[in-house]
């Protein structure tokens, strides 16, 4: 007798063999695809079995194929478990182990050698079919059993905080469809009661099972799972309408070709219903998506209109976290002096998280795998050792690299706080926003360089017209030295003069003679402090003037710029008995730089130093001041082909709020009573970042001290 059902049934036996190929193929033929074919085969075993039952004319055929494919169906519960629990990793009870495994060989004994499984086969309007015995029920609480206790032991695996998201979505998926197919298992053993009219359906049934199955354990994009699942329901939803209709129409016509054209028909019709259902779900499904997707994309386009890199990155954080509502939000960028990434914003969803710093040098292993990423990746995908070498105080879901001709970087994203999966959608945006991110921080940089370009260009001005000026007064300051010269010497030829004249009347007069030796000495400081100040006004224009010879790098001593600068120091301030200066270094040190600009720096941060400790002196009470030891210590080292000086002091130290300041130029945190000018720290970057390549650096607590740290590069 001709039946349509045989066709469906060889279909989804074909369909069946293909899925194993295909799990073999995207597995790599492990443990699980081994237990997945052993599952596949049994329901071969079932479907061919009964599909030959269908078409036989033999009692005693019939009765040995309903027999034959019962086997199947008995060994679907156990490789079902098997597979499950292999797939999460778990693994079953040696008791629990032994009596499946003993309660299935027993079923598959009964079926074979006795009728207690399967009484007999009666000819139905499809063919022959099995009838019940009288421990076939006990079969199906077996299996409802045994699928029970997968389900539960997927369950509770899910409550474990080692899992990841990609695995707990899948086994969710995993316990959806068994749950699902455990109604659908008992509602095809119906069959064998004769309680339904209508043919078996079993091949319906084990297509939604194994197809989703196949799903889950083969992709990683899960919002495809729930759109394939939704898609396989609809589709096994209206097969059956159609294969229900084609059943009345093949039994009221008799015309056979007739009813083939109906049923082509219908098939027809019920695809183009499907596509428009199909349409219609996923535009439900994924609204919340397109929503954000589409404040992401005019988020992006605006991020050009932002030239401050700080209010950028806060920018690109709030979006995602009021948008994409994700748990947290990590910004690195490449810091190429330090070389590594260091996270420049870092906020979560319910705590600002800023203060939380964390780096990572070039040649870790989360950041050698990053640059080998163009695409946005979920963490998952990263190899455990990977992974667990992340060290974040929430847990990563996404990361999206940066690396493009722009800005280098990249973002650490968490998982959304309704627990969806990023979908391929969602990765084409973050892609597309990586872009525009890179090209607005490059954008926010050039205005920063072009604003320093400014500052600097403003500043030289400044130091010109200043140097200018200075040439001036030094003429002036000089020629009143000259001056003052005259006079002091002029005083003293007086004086000799006065007493080779009055040689008698000097030498009788005790007093006379104490006060000329007095207005002696007095003449002499002046005469000596007026060299010295000839020499540091020479030593300041021969600076400001910048000959050739003082631009060329040499080595020199250390200790002579020292000296030098604490020389210059005691011309400018009178320096108390109290103050130490320790000097950590030998006499032999030598440095490599150009020596007039290195004596302007250690003068620079010697004077600060200083000053810093005069006006802690002025704060402190009058007890504190009579047992404060104010010093100030040098110490030159030798590092990694590097030369580290450092300038420490216990003076007043740098107010917090005022520490981004301080080498911008005209900013001064000295007191109103002395004199800054905000340009010396200013100089002294520029001076060892520009021209000896260096870095400068401090570290410095109010009411405790100042650290000043210069690093140059031993050329």
């Amino acid at each position: 007798m001709y039946s349509l059902y045989q066709f469906f049934i060889y279909l989804s036996a074909a369909v069946l063999f293909f899925l194993t190929i295909f799990v073999f193929y995207k597995n790599k033929a492990t443990k699980s695809s081994y237990i997945f074919a052993a599952l596949s085969s049994s329901f071969l075993l079932w479907f061919i079995s009964y599909a030959l039952m269908y078409t036989t004319t033999d009692d005693k055929a019939a009765y040995f194929l309903g027999h034959l494919g019962f086997i199947g169906i008995i060994l679907i519960p156990f490789f079902a478990t098997y597979f499950l629990f292999n797939f999460i990793n778990l693994k079953i009870k040696k008791f629990t182990e032994i009596l499946i495994l003993a309660t299935t060989t027993l079923f598959i004994l009964l079926s074979v050698f006795s009728n207690l499984i399967i009484s007999t086969v009666e000819r139905n309007q499809w063919g022959f079919y099995p009838v019940a015995g009288k421990f076939h029920f006990i079969f199906i609480i077996f299996a409802v059993i045994i699928f029970v206790y997968s389900i539960n032991a997927a369950y509770k695996y899910i409550q474990s905080d080692e899992i990841t998201s990609i695995q707990k979505q899948r086994i969710i998926y995993l316990i959806l469809v068994y749950s699902v197919y455990l109604i659908l298992f008992v509602f095809d053993n119906l069959f064998f009661y004769n309680i339904f009219s209508f043919e078996p359906i079993f091949y319906l049934t084990t297509m939604f099972f194994m197809i989703a199955t196949t799903i889950i354990i083969s992709s990683f994009n899960f919002t495809n799972i729930k759109i394939a699942s939704i898609k396989i329901l609809i589709f096994l939803f209206m097969l059956f309408l159609v294969l229900i209709l084609s059943n009345y129409i093949l039994i009221y016509s008799t015309n056979i070709y007739v009813s083939n054209f109906i049923t082509f028909m219908l098939t027809i019709g019920f695809f183009l219903v499907y596509k428009k259902v199909i349409s219609k779900t996923e535009k439900i499904l994924f609204a919340q998506n397109k929503h954000y997707q589409t404040l992401l994309i005019h988020a992006a386009s605006g991020m050009a209109k932002e030239h401050n890199i700080d209010r950028l990155l806060k920018l690109i954080s709030l979006v995602l976290l009021k948008t994409v509502k994700v748990s947290f939000v990590a910004i690195f960028l490449e810091n190429k002096n330090k070389e590594n990434f260091e996270v420049k914003i870092l906020r979560s969803f319910k705590q600002k998280s800023d203060e939380l710093m964390f780096s990572y040098d070039y040649d870790h292993p989360f950041i050698n795998f990053i640059k080998h990423k163009e695409d946005p990746f979920l963490f998952d995908e990263m190899p455990q050792f990977i992974a667990r070498s992340v060290i974040l105080p929430f847990r990563p879901a996404l990361i999206i690299p940066s690396f493009y001709d722009g800005v280098k970087g990249f973002m650490v994203i968490g998982e959304k706080n309704n627990n969806d999966i990023f979908t391929k959608e969602d990765m084409t945006i973050f892609k597309m926003l990586a872009r525009q991110t890179s090209l607005a921080m490059e954008n926010c940089l050039f205005f920063d360089e072009y604003k320093q370009a400014q500052e600097k260009i403003f500043a030289a001005e400044k130091l010109a017209s200043i140097g200018g000026l200075a040439e001036g007064v030094a003429h002036q300051i000089r020629n009143r030295l000259n001056q003052f010269s005259l006079i002091s010497g002029e005083l003293k030829f007086e004086i000799k003069d006065f007493e080779e004249n009055n040689e008698d009347f000097f030498n009788a007069s005790k007093q006379l003679q104490d006060t000329f030796k007095y207005i002696d000495e007095l003449a002499e400081s002046l005469k000596s402090n007026i060299i010295k100040t000839d020499e540091v006004i020479k030593g300041i224009l021969d600076f400001a003037k910048m000959k050739a010879k003082h631009r060329m790098f040499e080595t020199f001593a250390f200790k002579e710029i020292v000296d030098l600068a604490y020389e210059m120091l005691k011309v400018k301030h009178h320096i108390p008995d109290k103050l130490v200066i320790i000097k950590n270094f030998r006499d032999t040190d030598m440095i490599l730089g150009v020596k007039s600009q290195m004596t302007e720096v250690i003068y620079n941060l010697i004077d600060n130093a200083f000053e810093a400790i005069e006006e802690k002196h002025k704060l402190l009470k009058k007890e504190e001041q009579i047992n404060f030891s104010p010093h100030i210590d040098i110490s030159l080292t030798q590092k990694n082909n590097k030369t580290i000086i450092k300038i420490s002091d216990n003076g007043v130290g740098i107010k917090e709020e005022l520490t981004g300041k301080i080498f911008i130029p005209f900013f001064t945190t000295k007191a109103s009573f002395k004199s800054g000018t905000g340009i010396g720290m200013y100089i002294v970057k520029r001076m060892i970042e520009e021209n000896h390549k260096g870095k400068i650096w401090f570290e410095s607590k109010y009411m405790v001290g100042t650290d000043i740290i210069v690093e140059l590069p031993n050329l």
